[in-house]
């Protein structure tokens, strides 16, 4: 990649982070917070759906103002919001005020997909490449995060103060924004004979939110829970594995048709969320999960070349937040549904449910091949 595209993906890698390893710690602290308030599995469910859902629901307006801004500012928000929420979940007193505060962070935490995603689909030359480096920032601050925390929890640190220093992190982002020169650019008009808005009411882009929108199901679903299976430790393991799973996949976005590559690995992923179902705890079955975890983030650049190659560069900030309110914001069912389903010992059904999510998912993305406008 060019020298300034390095620069731009470095920073908002940097961030990417941040955000997923916030988000992704909460599967890690439901553990301390189940015996810290006695709350049960529904209740856990739906605390983490708080998060999620506000961080799918916030990315639909902040990706409006992601083409209509400047979006260094938007990017100054999200991390002042997340070293702000970080710091009120580690106060939190209480179940419901601690669902607030991880509201507060979903939201905030929202900002930055349409946002960060929008600035490198219009500035980077190497669109996959691009994706793949900066989901692999991503990927990193998701294993790293419930690392740190599965770590300090298992050491006999309080759950409060492992909270409070995640907020360093955050104000390190800050900084670097500060100190770094995002691109001032915002969006490029598009002339024809129709408004551009007309784009994101085709079939192909519903086809892609729905994508998205069965992938988050499985995501959601298939991660909240997971440290109950595998441990922390090997939670973070199969999230440090996807961070390659990015990156290998960022290759392979930028080659023709990337849809059928995303329909294979799916299907991959499916079948091993099947094969969860029927395995006994135990090595085979954390071995499963390590390559379902390589699989499952190995999804992400291919679907968003999905929204590169549908959606025209005026409104990709827009077109982002929809798909992240499909994976994150309707797809935080997911961890509801999977809360619902452990309360009454249906392992086995979640994960057979998870798995035809996710076979879905796939199958949508050679819909958008079809359909997709030339």
């Amino acid at each position: 990649m060019r020298r300034e595209d390095r620069r731009v993906v470095a920073v908002l890698g940097f961030l990417h982070g941040v955000v997923h390893a916030n988000i992704l710690s909460i599967p890690v602290f439901l553990l301390a917070w189940k015996t810290e308030f006695g709350a049960d599995d529904v209740a856990l469910g739906l605390l983490a759906a708080v998060g999620y859902g506000l961080y799918g629901i916030g990315a639909v307006p902040f990706g409006f103002l992601a083409d209509r801004r400047a979006p260094a500012r938007l990017l100054l928000l999200c991390a002042t919001g997340i070293a702000i929420s970080m710091v009120g979940v580690a106060a939190s007193p209480s179940i419901p005020l601690l669902a607030v505060s991880l509201g507060s962070l979903g939201l905030f935490s929202g900002i930055y997909h349409p946002t960060g995603l929008s600035i490198i689909s219009r500035v980077v030359a190497e669109q996959g490449r691009g994706m793949g480096w900066h989901g692999m920032g991503g990927s990193l601050g998701i294993a790293a995060g419930p690392a740190y925390v599965g770590a300090a929890l298992a050491v006999g640190w309080g759950w409060r103060a492992i909270a409070g220093l995640l907020v360093i992190p955050g104000l390190v982002a800050l900084v670097l924004l500060v100190v770094a020169r995002l691109p001032a650019e915002t969006s490029t008009p598009v002339l024809g004979p129709s408004p551009p808005q007309v784009v994101l009411l085709r079939r192909s882009f519903a086809f892609i939110l729905l994508v998205y929108m069965f992938a988050g199901f499985a995501y959601q679903g298939g991660l909240t829970f997971l440290p109950r299976f595998v441990g922390a430790g090997f939670f973070a393991l199969a999230l440090a594995l996807g961070a390659i799973g990015q990156v290998l996949s960022g290759r392979l976005a930028d080659r023709r048709q990337p849809e059928r590559i995303l329909f294979a690995l799916s299907a991959a992923a499916a079948s091993l969320l099947v094969l969860l179902a029927f395995l006994p705890l135990g090595g085979a079955f954390i071995t499963a999960a390590l390559a379902f975890g390589f699989l499952l983030f190995s999804l992400e650049p291919l679907q968003n070349t999905l929204v590169t190659g549908e959606v025209p560069r005026s409104l990709r900030g827009l077109a982002f937040g929809f798909t992240f309110l499909s994976v994150f914001g309707i797809g935080s069912l997911g961890a509801a549904l999977a809360g619902w389903l452990l309360a009454r010992n249906a392992n086995a059904i979640l994960f057979l449910v998870l798995g035809g999510c996710l076979a879905a998912s796939g199958a949508f993305s050679l819909g958008v091949r079809r359909r997709a406008a030339p």
